[in-house]
């Protein structure tokens, strides 16, 4: 039997003895950020201890670093996508995320105006945003400042082909039973179909969650079960009434290989289920648009440079907001509502 580790092997090992050396105390990491393509400026909190020094992750090559007392940074260049434990929890809160911010913003400015443009704008009644997670939602409420809730703006049912699944089963989805773990974000998972969605609890003033009783988990699934009840008949009535609809979906990277197949799938699904006068539109990222046709006169397809991570509440820090910004203004609402809500991701901003 040969001894030799294969790359995956290698990799885990090497993941395993960083996060050691992370839970020693070395260092803390307090940011990341990406600078420009795959390179990205960390930012960490050394310890008091006399072991002053940065701990990289397998995935990042160090490019340059900097040290002032027990605050330290390093330019690094990433390999991949990020895993979960290269992400601080730090959010927008921090200063220099801020900056980062709202630079982006005004640099990204000319680049939206002048894409608008060059692309004849193509408006709706009714958006039904179909998944693979809430980053959909998120963005459109930033391009448009409101959302006229669907059944799967803030739950999923996982990639295009679980959607498909879930739709046949549509009656199903958050009709019975439910698993509850508070620990991944208050989310319940829907035991008939594996569609999860989060709860809607929220402490006031934000902060942390204090443990709940079995009764009010209880009380959050009944409520649950109702207001889903309500969005699927919504759903079904915005699918077939005579308004313009577009239903829009987002493609893992993994699933693109067989984007195109999965896309008429979904459309063969949703004109079984009564849908009339809609339009389909598919976003997948940019390096994975070569697994599409040329030619797919059957639905849209639009890019982005980057997806918000998945194990990340959806943010202004990570994903391409230049990108989404440009698909939801030519893809834009018949009217925009007036709303007076604040979401969950917008609590503590």
């Amino acid at each position: 039997m040969s001894s030799e580790l294969t790359d995956e092997e290698r990799r885990s090992i090497e993941t395993r003895e960083w996060e050691k050396v992370v839970s020693g105390g070395g260092c803390h990491r307090k940011g990341n950020v990406r600078l420009f393509g795959d390179v990205r400026l960390l930012r960490f909190k050394l310890s008091k201890g006399p072991k002053r020094f940065l701990t990289f992750h397998p995935k990042e090559t160090p490019l340059a670093t900097f040290k002032l007392g027990r605050t330290a940074w390093a330019v690094v260049r990433q390999d991949g996508e990020l895993e979960e434990r290269q992400v601080p929890i730090a959010s927008e809160a921090n200063a220099l995320v801020r900056v980062k911010l709202a630079v982006s913003r005004v640099l990204q400015a000319p680049v939206i105006f002048l894409k608008g443009l060059f692309r004849r704008r193509k408006k709706f009644s009714h958006f039904l945003l179909c998944g693979c997670n809430c980053e959909l939602a998120y963005r459109f409420v930033r391009a448009n400042g409101f959302l006229d809730s669907t059944f799967f703006a803030w739950a999923s049912a996982g990639d295009c082909k679980d959607l498909v699944a879930a739709l046949r089963r549509f009656d199903d989805i958050f009709a019975g039973e439910m698993t509850f773990d508070p620990t991944a974000n208050d989310i319940f998972m829907c035991s008939n179909t594996g569609t999860v969605a989060h709860s809607r609890y929220s402490p006031k003033g934000g902060g942390a969650k204090p443990e709940r009783k079995a009764s009010d988990i209880e009380s959050e699934k009944a409520e649950l079960r109702s207001r889903m009840n309500h969005l699927r008949e919504k759903f079904r009535r915005q699918l077939s009434d005579d308004e313009s609809t577009l239903v829009v979906v987002k493609l893992r990277p993994e699933e693109c290989p067989e984007g195109d197949a999965r896309i008429k799938a979904l459309d063969a699904q949703l004109r079984e289920m009564g849908g009339r006068n809609y339009s389909i539109l598919a976003v997948c990222r940019k390096a994975d648009a070569v697994h599409f046709p040329k030619e797919h006169p059957g639905y849209y397809l639009r890019t982005v440079s980057s997806y918000n991570p998945e194990w990340k509440a959806a943010t202004e820090q990570f994903g391409d907001r230049a990108g989404w910004t440009v698909i939801w203004r030519e893809f834009a609402p018949m009217k925009k509502l007036v709303q007076h809500k604040t979401y969950k991701f917008e609590e503590g901003h």
